[in-house]
Order: C-alpha cells, then structure tokens, then sequence
C-alpha cells in the first residue's frame, strides 16, 4: 500500500494590530514599488547587462544602479537592499515581533552562522563572504570566541542563544582528535547538528509571538527543505539510512520519509501528490530526473511562500501583512539577480524567461 501524505490548507483568522497601522499604511503605499510581469519579462529579453540595466533604472531600484558592476554584480545592491529591509523592520517591529527579521532572513542568517564556525575552526578569515545585517563579521567572532554566554531574564535575544549552541557545538569538535578527513566530516556533522538547533530555535521563538501563520510559513519551509534534501541526497547517489539531513519541526514526520527512503523517485512524487507540497514535487521531481536541475523546485518553492499569504491581501494591519510585503520584495530581488547573471553569462533565453515566472505566476 502506497504510502501518501496529506496536508489540508489552513484558514487564518487575524485580528488587527493597533501599533502596526502606521507601518502597514505606509506599505500599502509602496506596493507600486512592485516589478509587474511586464517588466520582469522585459529584463528577462534583454540582448545584454547594459539593456537590462536601462530597464531598471526605470524602476524603484534606479537610486542604486551605480552599485551594479562587472566586478561585483548585483551583490553589493542586493546586500544593501537586505540591510534597508532589515532596517525598516528592526525601526517599526514591536521587541516580541522582531524574530520575523530572522525568519525573513533565515538561510543568510543560517549562513552567517555557519561561516564564523567555520572561520574560528580553521582559525580563518571568511568576512569577505559575509552578509552583513544586524551583527558585523567581528562582533560575531568575537562572542564566539567565548566560553560561554550568560543568558538572563534581561538578556535572552535570539542571537545570543544561538551564540551558545554554537559555543557548545565548537568546544565538542575541537574536543575531537582524528585525521583531517575524518576531522572534515565530523565538521558537516557539526554543521547539521547546528542548522537544526538553529531553525527549532527560530521556530521556538516564532512561535512566542502567537502568529500560528507565521509559525505555519516556517513549519512548510521545513517540510520543503526536507523535500528538497530528500531528493538532493537520493540524486546524488548518497545513503538515505541516515536521517541527519532531516530537520525537525514540519508538519511532515521523519517516520514518512523513512517508509518512502527505498522507493523510487517517481514513487516520492505520487505520494506527495495531495499534499499541499503536490506541485513543488512532482514538477521539481521531473526537472531534476530529466534536466539534472534544482531549479523548478525553486521556484515553486517561491510561488508556494508567496501565494501563502494570499488570504491576508485584505487585512489592516498586522505583522504578518508586513513579513509577506517583505518576502515578496526580497524574492523579487533574488529573481531579479538571477536574471542579470542568466544575461551575463548568456544562459539560454528560454532559461533566463523561467525565472520571471518566480513572481508572475504567483
């Protein structure tokens, strides 16, 4: 008997907030910002870097168009359009709701993290990959080059006690003593173990805030990232027995994937056929079997988080309103950095016209 899993689409009720009806307004006024399917497509049929910029500087984005170059891209204007968001968010947040930068933020925080692990391990220097939002490269060094961190009443940010895991998670591999490749993939274990305490702790702390949208969002975050290793791991010919690559806190159970880790591919699509991740696996399946790429799960990943928050267009004022405005606003960047180095490297039209489909699909 076939094993399927089942999520059913959640109906939220939300009560508006008083103290978010300045910042929503003002949001609601900046929808224009938003590239319609137009110029998106646009830019996606521009013969080249220099096209693609003229149509930009007919946008929002013109003011910062002098920091695109052939050196550095798009990273600086991204890096910079992350650190406005980021800032906007910290000014206007309430204290209980400000772990949505985090959430937001999650796999460039995650990154962060990860880096200065690795950089106090090799005792090296890696701030040259770092993204810079709310710590700077040597403040994180720095904490955790401690022993350990006092959490109080008064001093319980989510950033120190992700500090802490780390502290702890450092002092065990240093603790270790074996050859360097051993020691190598002790360090990946060392990695994973983190990337879990990190996003049940962002869960955790979500989950203070009382939004069960939000901590929903990140619950089918988890589930697709879970999807996504599943699939990663199998393609590439790695044993699915050991479930390390699985993180905790879905709403899909590690006893699932189990009963489905022997089966075929093909078999994995149809049993997620009916859940609410159907069309992320079945089209993301068939893309990575038949065109060895991860992009259509990518993209349907994006659709997925957008169309998310569909059923709160109407609402007041509330800090789901303001993470959703954000999570569109950054997805269109991402899209829109992807289509610039589709352009750059001369990637196939057809190619670099799927990636407008990130939003005007959804």
């Amino acid at each position: 008997m076939e094993k399927v899993v089942k999520t059913e689409a959640e109906k939220y009720e939300l009560t508006d907030d008083s103290s978010y009806l300045f910042a929503c307004a003002e949001l609601k006024a900046r929808e224009y910002e938003f590239l319609d399917k137009s110029k998106l497509d646009r830019m996606a049929a521009a013969n080249n870097t220099d096209d693609f910029l003229k149509i930009l500087s007919e946008t929002v984005y013109a003011k910062k168009i002098n920091l695109i170059d052939e050196e550095n891209d798009m990273d600086i204007f991204i890096l910079k359009s992350y650190k406005e968001i980021v800032d906007f968010l910290l000014e206007r947040l309430e204290d209980r709701h400000r772990i949505l930068v985090y959430l937001l933020f999650m796999e460039e925080y995650l990154h962060d993290f990860k880096l200065g692990l690795k950089s106090l391990i090799l005792n090296s220097s890696l701030e040259n990959l770092f993204i810079l939002l709310t710590f700077s490269y040597d403040e994180l060094i720095s904490f955790l080059k401690k022993e350990s961190i006092e959490i109080t009443r008064e001093n319980t940010g989510i950033f120190l006690k992700i500090i802490n895991d780390m502290i702890a998670l450092k002092k065990e591999f240093q603790s270790e003593s074996e050859p360097d490749k051993e020691r190598r993939i002790n360090f990946r274990k060392t990695e994973i173990a983190f990337e879990k305490k990190y996003i049940s702790l962002i869960l955790e702390e979500v989950l203070k805030t009382g939004s069960k949208m939000l901590a929903d969002y990140l619950r089918h975050w988890i589930d697709i990232q879970n999807i996504k290793n599943m699939n990663r791991m199998k393609f590439a010919g790695a044993s699915l027995k050991d479930s390390d690559f699985l993180y905790p806190g879905g709403f899909i159970d590690f006893d699932f994937f189990k009963s489905i880790e022997s089966e075929s591919p093909d078999y994995w699509a149809r049993a997620l056929e009916k859940s609410a991740y159907g069309e992320i696996a079945i089209k993301g399946i068939h893309s990575l079997y038949s065109y060895e790429s991860f992009f259509s799960f990518e993209k349907n990943e994006s659709v997925f988080n957008i169309r998310f928050f569909d059923q709160i267009k109407y609402s007041v004022s509330n800090p789901e309103k303001i993470f959703a405005f954000f999570l569109r606003k950054k997805t269109e960047l991402i899209v829109m950095n992807m289509i610039y180095m589709g352009i750059k490297y001369h990637a196939e039209k057809r190619n670099i016209e799927h990636k407008a489909e990130f939003l005007s699909e959804s």
